[in-house]
């Protein structure tokens, strides 16, 4: 693995490789295009390292074999390195300087393109470019995992201009890119050795999660059959399997779990809490829930806990000692839908002209949006502003004006037309329970 002496040994590979493998040899330099280099006045191929890049793909990967596999890794540090490849002919201002130079890059391209693989199997065959026999790989780059790969960099005009144009004081001439890839520098930092373990815990159980097939409210007369609609204060039916165990809980939305003692193992009967939670076997007195974490009408989500004991093994290198500790195993989740409730409307008969007021539970949230339903026509729930006649709305009773009625519904006749009144909460309507408001003409 290469050290810090990588990326100057790329650059050595590189010149080696041109001096012992262009068809015309000519000097090669590892220089910025703005530096004259002293002592030569011939042809010359130049290569600039002017961009160092991290390897994406191997910047996390360790090396493979390196170090205790239970130490950190440490990844080495993989680069991408860019050159500027530029030709120069013996001279600058004759007929035929351009085309000489012209020549140059073409005898250092196809050398390039010949040996895009630097391997230490490559070796030198030309005195001139150093020890007959030796690889043209340079000793630093010699035993890393990658290997060293050249190619062209596809590069417009507009991109070399700019690249030229950050060179001071120079003139722009023809040139390409080549990257090398990828170089990797490995890290001194001391790999950390995980402490071992010093206690050994196994457990096993062949318990299997609580699921749930259903959930109702509990039917009375009159009420659809499995209704998902449930208020506060009813009781809700969840059917399933796996429901008996050591402990079991029923959670609501985002309320602390309740536990319960299931009906059997295939059901569970559980009043939804209101403003407080009820007692169980862990509380032997109701507990306050506090007012802004009461549920809410909308969708509710409903879910089973249960918690057995699990035997397993504990011990270091010897045959281990029984334990148990509890574990917890958490129900698939169903949707209800949390409902208002409507026990009563003020007037029950009135003309579109007037107000009606509704009253009931969970009626109005200031974060949720609140309809009033006559018939089937929809009359939003607002706060008051100057000069309206309604009172503001409260969780317990809302006011709405039902100015919408006499475009929305048809003119009733001389005894009137009585429409159903519902309450909508967040999506969430309260059930039909013959609650009607008398139109009159």
């Amino acid at each position: 693995m290469a050290d810090h002496t990588a990326i100057a040994g790329v650059s050595r590979s590189l010149r080696t490789l041109l001096r012992d493998r262009m068809a015309a040899p000519v000097a090669v330099t590892l220089a910025p295009p703005d530096v004259t280099v002293a002592g030569i006045n011939d042809a010359r191929v130049n290569l600039y390292l002017f961009h160092v890049g991290e390897n994406p793909e191997l910047r996390n990967q360790d090396l493979p074999g390196r170090g205790h596999p239970g130490r950190y890794g440490r990844p080495p540090l993989s680069l991408n390195l860019r050159y500027l490849l530029t030709c120069h002919g013996a001279t600058e201002d004759q007929e035929e300087s351009d085309l000489n130079a012209q020549i140059v890059l073409g005898d250092a391209m196809r050398a390039l393109h010949d040996h895009a693989l630097i391997t230490e199997s490559l070796v030198i065959g030309r005195p001139a470019a150093g020890t007959v026999g030796d690889p043209i790989l340079d000793l630093a780059l010699r035993g890393q995992v990658e290997r060293v790969k050249v190619t062209l960099v596809p590069s417009g005009l507009e991109e070399m201009s700019k690249l030229w144009s950050t060179i001071h004081d120079v003139n722009f001439r023809r040139s390409v890119i080549y990257e090398a890839t990828a170089i990797q520098i490995e890290s001194l930092a001391e790999r950390r050795l995980a402490p071992p373990v010093a206690v050994r815990r196994i457990f096993m159980s062949t318990r299997a999660r609580p699921e749930i097939a259903a959930a109702y409210h509990e039917p009375v007369p009159g009420d659809p059959p499995r209704d998902a609609r449930v208020r506060p204060g009813e009781t809700v039916v969840i059917e399933g399997r796996n429901f008996v165990a050591d402990r079991t809980f029923v959670r609501f939305g985002e309320l602390e779990p309740i536990r319960v003692v299931p009906a059997g193992a295939e059901r569970i009967e559980i009043a939804v809490p209101d403003d407080a939670y009820p007692i169980d076997l862990d509380n032997p007195a109701p507990r306050p829930i506090a007012a802004a974490d009461r549920l809410q009408p909308g969708p509710l989500l409903v879910q089973v806990l249960i918690e057995h004991g699990v035997e397993g093994v504990e011990g270091a290198l010897d045959r281990g000692t029984p334990i148990s500790e509890p574990r917890s195993f958490r129900s698939n989740q169903v949707v209800l839908e949390l409902v208002p409730t409507v026990t009563g409307i003020d007037p029950a008969d009135g003309t579109a002209a007037g107000l009606l007021r509704v009253d009931g539970e969970r009626l109005w949230d200031p974060d949720l949006v609140t309809y009033v339903i006559v018939g089937d026509v929809p009359i939003e729930v607002r706060e008051p502003g100057v000069g309206d006649p309604w009172a503001a709305p409260t969780a317990t009773s809302v006011q709405v004006p039902l100015g919408l009625l006499a475009d929305a519904l048809p003119t009733p006749p001389a005894g009137g037309q009585p429409y159903a009144v519902s309450v909508q909460v967040n999506g969430a309507r309260s059930r039909a329970d013959g609650t009607t408001f008398l139109l009159r003409p």
